[in-house]
């Protein structure tokens, strides 16, 4: 390793302490003197050892508005350790830091009728995909009621594969890997509800990013989602429940093409897998996602498959399943709006400890098409320090097979968050 790389990995490293420290001076000081003005303090929250803000520090609640501010701040540091056979697949992974977010945004919400809500947040860009911004718009939504239902309209998820759906804070394991799989936010409309007796959720949309790409609106591309799900059983405290969804995907191409490409698990790898651009109409995709948490035990597993209609019709794959066991025995909180589980609430200072184990397995070959096959499990530990912070590690090994070899891949992965 030349000087200059050891040099800019301990710059990082540095950096990231530094954010850490910064965020949680001025987070400890905030809450203490909250605490201390207001004799009402909520006495049942535990004064965790990353004290957190109070829930309704920064937030407005005025006569006809009530406004809440959305930050979040991820530092990640990864490291890779690769054959010779990985490095002639998919070249030297770099081990780096990364600011895997810094995300600022605005919930606004209007108490006369009709209830109208808007949501914005900006997002940090990587510096390997920056063209002159630091920031762009990640989500920019107003929403208004229909009846018992609600249309969204603006830029957003497509309501299409748990893992995306999820926002990636809140998930056991660190980083998704049915990225082949999904969007993550394009320009559309979705109307959303809930079914009567209140256990089923249900989102569907259509999606078209030519705002967004300067492109016709046909030669962009029309997306349709949906999404359903339902808590099927649950137990009268909470701590038990099995959810189950099913989603769908129309995907049209975009200039004639399709393509499908992911990561392995991690945010500053290159693609391990790569259709490259497949001349087709459109694909078909189909999802279905079940999570099942008994007490401090969640079990979370996705399957997708996609049938592309071109290139030789090739059907494409992806699953997963994730073990959690929160040791402190604190569980996993469900939320029918979201429509999937949060994070553990800890229940002690000490906050909560949660062990996680992890197999995927994504084929994106089939036929003339080798966009690879990738097996990756993992295992790791999260400390959910309070509600808002996070610290995280773990370990993976990224088998991929893909242009007449098979490569191996180890990645290791250790996370900073903080989010209100």
């Amino acid at each position: 390793m030349t000087p200059e790389r050891v040099a800019c990995r301990r710059g990082w490293a540095k950096a990231l302490w530094i954010l850490g420290l910064a965020l949680v001076a001025p987070v400890a000081a905030q809450n203490a003197a909250a605490q201390a003005a207001d004799s009402s303090a909520d006495t049942t929250r535990p004064r965790y050892l990353l004290p957190d803000l109070r829930p309704d520090a920064l937030v407005f609640d005025g006569a006809y508005w009530w406004f809440k501010p959305i930050i979040g701040i991820i530092g990640d540091y990864s490291w890779f350790d690769q054959d010779s056979a990985s490095r002639a697949q998919v070249g030297e992974q770099d081990d780096q830091a990364d600011v895997r977010a810094a995300r600022f945004g605005l919930a606004a919400r209007s108490k006369a009728r009709p209830r109208i809500e808007a949501f914005v947040v900006l997002d940090y860009i990587e510096r390997k995909r920056r063209d002159g911004r630091a920031y762009e718009v990640l989500d920019l939504t107003l929403a208004l009621p229909l009846g018992k239902a609600k249309v969204t309209v603006g830029k957003q998820k497509q309501p299409f594969v748990y893992e995306m759906v999820a926002l990636a804070a809140l998930l056991p394991h660190q980083e998704r890997i049915l990225s082949p799989f999904f969007e993550s936010r394009d320009v559309g409309v979705r109307i959303s509800g809930r079914l009567p007796g209140d256990r089923v959720t249900y989102w569907i949309g259509w999606y078209n990013d030519w705002l967004i790409t300067g492109r016709s609106l046909p030669a962009a591309g029309n997306d349709y989602a949906a999404r359903v799900t339902g808590e099927v059983l649950a137990s009268t405290d909470g701590r038990a429940y099995l959810h189950l969804g099913l989603g769908g995907r129309y995907r049209e191409a975009e200039d004639g093409v399709l393509r499908f490409r992911g990561r392995p698990e991690s945010n500053v790898a290159d693609y391990y897998l790569d259709t490259g651009d497949l001349p087709a109409s459109h694909a078909v995709e189909l999802g279905v996602e079940a999570l099942g948490t008994w007490h401090q035990w969640s079990v979370l597993s996705e399957w997708v498959q996609a049938s592309v209609h071109g290139a030789g019709d090739p059907r494409f794959h992806g699953a997963y399943v994730t073990l959690s066991w929160v040791v402190t025995g604190d569980h996993r909180v469900y939320e029918r709006p979201l429509g999937g589980g949060r994070t553990p609430v800890p229940a002690r200072r000490i906050g909560a400890w949660e062990l996680v184990a992890r197999y995927a397995h994504v084929d994106v070959s089939e036929g003339a098409v080798d966009g690879g096959v990738l097996g990756k499990w993992y295992l790791g530990v999260n400390w959910w320090a309070s509600r808002q912070w996070k610290i995280g590690a773990g370990y993976g090994v990224a088998d991929l097979t893909r242009g007449g070899s098979d490569g191996r891949t180890g990645i290791a992965l250790a996370r900073l968050q903080w989010l209100y």
